[in-house]
């Protein structure tokens, strides 16, 4: 994942069997469940900051800050070049880069 801010963001995220996981370098660890529904994808992240840390839009967590749900979706699963996540200060297009099917 790469994610459009100043100074540039990214992470790593795996989609199998309905659930997803991962971590970004903003220092947040995530995890959710994803349903598929013709072509698009959709679900709803778990996003923990132990450390605390940055939101991809910017925005700093603090460490202690409970978990945030952020929705989720991928419009055209053949063509996954983007994901639209919906964060608190509103929607953000994270970049996908696919490496290999599981």
């Amino acid at each position: 994942m790469d994610y459009p801010r100043p100074g540039g963001a990214g992470g790593t995220v795996v989609f199998t069997d309905g659930h997803v996981a991962g971590w970004d370098t903003g220092g947040g660890f995530f995890r959710g469940l994803y349903s598929e529904a013709g072509a698009s994808v959709s679900g709803e992240l778990t996003m923990d900051f132990p450390n605390g840390g940055t939101l991809v839009n910017g925005d700093a967590i603090s460490k202690g800050t409970a978990p945030l749900r952020l929705p989720f979706k991928i419009e055209d699963q053949a063509r996954p070049e983007s994901i639209r996540l919906d964060t608190p200060s509103g929607p953000v297009a994270v970049k996908l880069t696919r490496v290999s099917a599981l």
